[in-house]
């Protein structure tokens, strides 16, 4: 009385596997299209022409790389979240862009959390706590001890949520009295820290390390010690948990088949293990940090649950 229902099943699981062969083999095509959620020469603009050159070689397809910015990287995205889920509209995104959509804007037509998926990490630039070298302070331990016994007399700036969300975990862990100046975009923003218009902040290393010796460096993320800055000590070694640096993944819209993702990831670890990738990358100011199936998935929970307690507590409005 089972034989039927049996052969039936075997038969449907044969026939799902023999398609998803099939999808493997035929894919790619065609061209594939990585949308980037912001200008040209941009750090995610650069970060997806270093891989897609490598990859394009891998799959055996043009990959073309379309630029498609503003509304705060909210095109772009959109883009890929209304994309057929058919493997040839994806992109890299930063994933802090992404978990923070939702905490900044009331206008979002799509649904970051569901209507695209990471895939796999792909790398990560380190983000640095800095300030002004003419400071008496040269470590993090004499900031604080300084900020301490001069409550309300220094202050910080940032130029995005990302930033502000860093600083706010430093002062809410020293428990520090330090005003804030916020700063409308990155190019004033660096210009302050540098002619000490501002006593500290978070910052890109690359940025950082563009002022030369105007700025000092205290402290910066990542699980272990930047092999470019020895002597200056992680955030998790200070005891201040989950400051982050902004993260790349590979995201496409979701619904897309697993033989296409599995085709697609495995093309980008292929290209972020050349030597040459990672010397571009690196002069990028990246560091590799591939990792493929849930890792993608637990780096963008865990920055949504960060996120969403930091505009809580900072009292940020989506607008």
């Amino acid at each position: 009385m089972f034989a039927k229902p049996l052969v039936s099943a075997l038969l449907a699981c044969s026939l799902v596997l023999t398609l998803g062969q099939a999808i493997a083999q035929e894919y790619p095509s065609k061209p594939i299209r990585f949308i980037v959620p912001s200008s040209p020469a941009t750090t995610n603009d650069g970060l997806t022409r270093v891989i897609t050159a490598e990859m394009s070689k891998i799959l055996g397809q043009p990959i073309f790389v379309e630029n498609k910015s503003g509304a705060n990287q909210i095109i772009g995205v959109e883009a890929i979240a209304r994309a057929a889920p058919d493997g040839y509209t994806v992109g890299i995104l930063g994933v802090d862009g992404v978990a923070f959509m939702p905490l900044v804007s009331t206008h979002l037509r799509f649904d970051p959390f569901k209507d695209i998926v990471p895939v796999a990490t792909v790398a990560e630039v380190r983000y640095v706590l800095a300030g002004p070298s003419a400071r008496p302070w040269k470590s993090f331990s004499e900031l604080v001890a300084y900020a301490r016994a001069n409550p309300g007399k220094l202050n910080y700036g940032s130029s995005a949520p990302q930033l502000l969300y860093g600083m706010m975990l430093i002062l809410r862990k020293m428990n520090l009295d330090i005003a804030y100046i916020p700063y409308s975009g990155g190019g004033p923003y660096l210009l302050a820290l540098a002619a000490g218009t501002v006593d500290m902040g978070i910052a890109g290393d690359g940025s950082a390390a563009s002022l030369g010796e105007r700025v000092q460096v205290m402290a910066i993320t990542g699980s272990t010690r930047s092999a470019k800055r020895p002597n200056v000590p992680t955030f998790d070694e200070l005891g201040i948990a989950n400051v982050y640096g902004p993260s790349f993944s590979l995201f496409v819209p979701a619904g897309t088949a697993k033989p296409i993702v599995d085709r697609l990831v495995n093309a980008l670890e292929r290209a972020v293990q050349r030597p040459e990738v990672k010397v571009a990358l690196d002069k990028l100011a990246f560091e590799v940090t591939f990792e493929k199936g849930e890792s993608a998935a637990r780096t963008l929970n865990d920055r949504i649950k960060a996120y969403a307690d930091f505009a809580r507590v900072s009292g940020l409005k989506p607008e």
